[in-house]
């Protein structure tokens, strides 16, 4: 379903105003400012990206910042790389992100117990539904068992190398 003005306008509302930028040293409060000329082909661009399923080459560069986590300043590994995107990607991202979300409640694709990344539930309701289920099968004097893995870093393990 193509996206209206309505829905850009929506999503560039919903952008954090900063002086941030990426390459092209358009902040998203310039853009902002701006929506009101530049909608209807913003509008444009977005839905002719959705129909083709083509994510435009220009958007998909970035400015790459360390992020120092914690520890040692000096140690390489206790900082992450964030990439700091154009505020058109970001519109189109969102744009991107409404469209599959959409299409993933109204087909029934999330089951239940996906909690993040969804509107008004949070990680705390699956730990609350967690507890919750294992009370009452203890109740009911039901084996409960349980398997917990530390995620810590995660995402440092993965081999981008053979991902492209």
């Amino acid at each position: 379903m193509p996206l209206s003005t309505k829905d850009i306008r929506n999503i560039i509302k919903s952008l954090k105003s900063k002086n941030l930028h990426g390459y092209d040293e358009i902040p998203t409060k310039l853009l902002k400012l701006s929506f009101p000329l530049i909608l209807s082909p913003l509008t444009h661009i977005c839905n002719k990206s959705l129909s083709l399923g083509n994510f435009p080459d220009r958007l998909k560069y970035s400015e790459i910042k360390p992020l120092f986590k914690k520890g040692d300043k000096h140690n390489i590994s206790n900082y992450r790389a964030i990439s700091i995107l154009t505020s058109f990607s970001k519109v189109l991202e969102k744009a991107v992100y409404t469209q599959l979300y959409e299409h993933c409640i109204k087909d029934n694709i999330v089951v239940d117990e996906q909690c993040g990344f969804r509107n008004k539930l949070a990680t705390t309701d699956a730990i609350f539904k967690l507890i919750n289920e294992t009370q009452i099968a203890l109740n009911d004097k039901i084996m409960v068992g349980a398997i917990f893995c530390d995620l810590e870093k995660a995402l440092d393990s993965i081999n981008y190398d053979k991902l492209i």
